[in-house]
């Protein structure tokens, strides 16, 4: 039975449970007084805060034609130019997990974040769809439904599927996919009726296929505006899939001894991720005519196992616990915790070796190299926050790692409309970084830990119609981890600057209401100084102006108008298919490029629809033929996509 199928019955099966509940609608008079406003969202970090009151659940218009609003993480991201490929942040981030962590993050933005999942509490039975649909194939479909089967307890279950085809590279009309994302989620929140004890888990699983082309393979010489016609346009590797697949089981629940002021609470968290990358072919070139000619590897590096074909595994498993302290006031939140993570990181790498036995037959022989670490790692931290009023606090956290050099120190304080936050942190390479096997790659680095410091000082203020919101960041980093360009003679591998890097970031975003025109302004800016071992455009634009507001007597409410995004020209990263890492490069600018897209969102009661037109420009201008996101990933052309949400609320 598919996975489809599976959820199907599950979803029939349970809106049909048969338990009595609060939420049940009785009779059609009823039936109007359940809404978004009597569907709450709550998240485990509220209650960290103290913070037990849930919000209504968001049924705004705004970003709702934004496909990367239809992800976990809608930051802005630097990808392989569709829908679910391969992607790391656009701008540096620094990391927040400490000790030992995988370092594979292509994906993420397509997996659940298990800290951060929605718990619901439904007066009714609450379901909800969400379906795209882009003209050149792109495709993304959630569902979940939720319902409280008693006063204080709600379950809930989703699933969701990510799809987009080849824009370059076609092999023909049905078997162009590129990507093929699903995911299951279950969730559950219960609290005693007494409220002391309360119990906050889910259960996520994710299946992520990308087919790896390795970007266009331009021929030599050829000029980068000529590579967008992207249908006929060779690429790299015909035979080559990446296919991650991650479990997740992330539970907390809390016990109040005194009332607020002292409670106990437990987190447990058990992961494991498998990535797997092969490719059944690999490509060659024939160097010289004639008998002294030979074949030569393209793309990878060398084949070190393998000289016909590649197969790499990677497993990592984790089971972390956290047991802590923690209690609120109306003054004062603190909270105080230590923390054991066991697990183990194992790579592999697959050849195949060929000989001839005493008559001249070919004897096929199988070879496997293989690389384990475990991970049991200690640590101890905790946070406090002074508030006198949800503007006005003063916050400090630390973790740090027992028997290690990992560390994080942070303090904020807030007034009003501007906060100072001061970060002091060292942190471990990743596994990925200090160990990795494959049939084209192999180290096993002894690397330093990073350290950064960082100060950042930001403001956010509304008045009347207008919005203020903006950020100013200086982060010097010593020993910084990176992956190399082909110019430093070991292309897409491991280094660590000897040294430090300063970095400059900035953005600024401002929003003006004018009756029912909005324009809504982000500007950001970026300077690394020190050396080049982290590229990011120094300049960002985007731009909304749209109009909104109700139609057709008040039945219909509209968001229309227009979007356009800009950055300035920078060598991006490109992008290494077997380690699912991008690294630096020097032959390949991308350009400056404005991208302009036209939208129109709609509110009609529960559903909310959007039509939109992406990249405009290219179909109305003759010489704007396209841009790259990553070295010789171009992104798709003009297209229509539409969608809808639509809420359930019996």
């Amino acid at each position: 039975m598919t996975c489809k199928k599976i959820f199907a019955a599950a979803l029939l099966v349970w809106l049909g449970f048969p338990g009595e509940s609060e939420a049940q609608i009785l009779n059609d008079s009823t039936k109007a007084i359940y809404g978004s406003a009597t569907t709450m969202v709550l998240y485990e970090a509220d209650i960290f805060k103290g913070n037990l009151t849930p919000s209504r659940i968001d049924t705004s218009l705004t970003n709702l034609s934004s496909f990367r609003h239809w992800y976990y993480d809608s930051t802005l991201q630097q990808n392989l130019g569709n829908i679910g490929t391969a992607s790391q942040p656009l701008f540096w981030r620094m990391p927040t997990t400490l000790g030992n962590r995988l370092g594979r993050n292509a994906f993420d933005p397509y997996a659940v974040n298990p800290a951060a999942m929605e718990y619901y509490d439904t007066k009714s039975p609450f379901t909800f769809l969400n379906y795209s649909q882009g003209a050149l194939g792109e495709q993304i479909f959630r569902a979940k439904h939720t319902r409280n089967v008693a006063a204080n307890w709600n379950v809930g279950i989703g699933y969701e599927r990510v799809g987009s085809e080849r824009q370059i590279g076609s092999l023909g009309s049905g078997i162009d996919g590129l990507v093929s994302h699903y995911g299951f989620q279950a969730f559950t929140h219960y609290y005693s009726k007494n409220e002391r004890y309360r119990l906050m888990a889910n259960y996520n699983l994710s299946s992520h296929e990308q087919v790896e082309q390795g970007g266009i393979r331009p021929e030599p010489g050829e000029p980068q505006d000529s590579l967008f016609d992207y249908k006929s346009e060779p690429v790299w590797l015909q035979h080559a899939v990446s296919d991650e697949k991650r479990n997740n089981f992330h539970a907390t629940h809390w016990y109040k001894l005194l009332g607020a002021g002292l409670q106990l609470y437990h987190t447990l968290d058990v992961n494991s991720q498998t990535n797997a990358y092969s490719d059944t072919e690999l490509p060659y070139d024939t160097l010289g005519s004639g008998r002294p000619s030979r074949l030569v590897l393209q793309f990878y590096p060398r084949a070190r196992l393998d000289t016909a074909r590649t197969y790499d595994d990677s497993y990592f498993r984790q089971i972390e616990n956290t047991f802590g302290v923690m209690g609120n006031s109306r003054l004062f939140v603190y909270r105080a915790y230590a923390k054991r993570r066991d697990g183990s990181y194992e790579v592999t790498a697959e050849g195949r070796n060929f000989s001839r036995d005493a008559e001249g037959k070919v004897v096929t022989t199988s070879t496997m190299e293989r690389e384990k670490r475990t991970i049991a790692d200690n640590f101890i931290g905790g946070e406090a926050q002074f508030r006198l009023k949800n503007d006005i606090y003063v916050t400090t956290d630390a973790e740090v790692q027992i028997g290690g050099g990992d560390y994080r120190l942070n303090a904020e304080a807030r007034y009003r409309f501007l906060s100072l936050r001061q970060t002091r942190s060292s942190y471990s390479p990743t596994l990925l970084q200090r160990v990795f096997i494959s049939n084209h790659f192999k180290w096993i680095n002894d690397f330093e830990n990073t350290q950064a410091t960082q100060t950042n000082a930001s403001l956010e203020a509304g008045y009347k119609n207008h919005y203020l919101n903006g950020y100013l960041q200086f982060t010097n980093l010593v020993n910084h981890v990176y992956f190399q360009d082909s110019m430093a003679g070991a292309w897409a591998q491991p280094a660590q600057v000897d040294g430090s890097l300063n970095l400059v970031q900035a953005g600024l975003r401002y929003r003006v209401n004018v009756k029912s025109f909005v324009l809504d302004n982000h500007l950001a800016y970026n300077k690394v100084n020190g050396g080049d071992a982290i590229r990011m455009p120094e300049w960002y634009v985007n731009s909304r102006l749209y109009v909104q507001g109700p139609v057709l007597k008040g039945a219909l409410k509209v968001q229309t108008g227009v979007e356009v995004t800009w950055h300035s020209d920078y060598f991006a990263d490109g992008y290494m298919p077997v380690t699912q890492q991008f690294h630096l490069q020097n032959n390949f600018l991308i350009t400056r490029y404005p991208t302009l897209d036209v939208f129109l969102n709609a509110d009609i009661k529960t559903i909310n629809l959007f039509l939109k037109v992406s990249h405009l420009n290219s179909a109305i201008s003759s010489w704007e033929q396209g841009y790259f996101t990553t070295p010789l990933y171009v992104a798709n052309p003009f297209s229509f996509a539409f969608g809808l949400r639509w809420n359930f609320y019996d």
